[in-house]
């Protein structure tokens, strides 16, 4: 089945890219047609998921308690998904002149009980990511469930967004964020923005 994912980012993100360029951060909601927000549920749903671990190869539940599969072209509604994410790094390459150059992406499941820990998306040393954005699937999100993301952002202060299905969350790859402990299961789309060519 094809799938469109045709977001006009330059409307979405025109009246933004001050505030993206102040703050490090912007959110978009409503990014793609229904159909395609299902296409992703559903594959998000059906694919089978191994244990996410930490950048020095270790499972420790306690910082990071994620499974994940990472996008490829046998996840044919995430590899339309991430293409249209690299249209969006070619948006910010002619306005922001961020020198991207790939686009890589997984899905991510959390369990009820747990969350990711504060942390960078850059190892110590690297700063292969340049932009770093979270597209959330999960409908009829409550606050009482959990799971949203905190941002530190360029200013000092603490965003705290929530998971609301079909939303884009946009950050600097170098600010600090956390996952909240999520009180049902969390399904998202991890994804990046890359001035080197990628590696997955």
């Amino acid at each position: 089945m094809n799938h469109n994912f045709g977001s006009n980012w330059q409307n979405l993100l025109d009246d933004r890219l001050d505030g993206l360029v102040h703050t490090g951060v912007v959110v978009l909601d409503n990014v793609f047609a229904k159909a395609d927000l299902l296409a992703l549920q559903n594959e998000s749903g059906f694919i089978d998921y191994k244990e996410a671990h930490l950048t020095h190869g270790e499972r420790q539940t306690q910082i990071r308690g994620d499974s994940i599969r990472w996008i490829d072209d046998d996840c044919p509604a995430g590899a339309a998904y991430l293409r249209s994410i690299w249209e969006l790094g070619r948006y910010f390459n002619q306005t922001l002149y961020t020198g991207i150059r790939s686009a890589e992406a997984h899905y991510a499941c959390y369990p009820a009980g747990f969350g990711y820990q504060w942390h960078v998306d850059n190892r110590q040393g690297h700063d292969e990511r340049v932009i770093s954005a979270v597209f959330y699937l999960n409908d009829d999100w409550q606050d009482s469930d959990g799971g949203e993301i905190l941002v530190i952002d360029k200013t000092g202060e603490q965003q705290t967004l929530m998971p609301k299905a079909n939303r884009l969350v946009i950050f600097d790859s170098n600010l600090r964020h956390q996952v909240n402990i999520t009180h049902r299961r969390r399904f998202s789309i991890a994804t990046w923005l890359r001035h080197d060519d990628g590696v997955l």
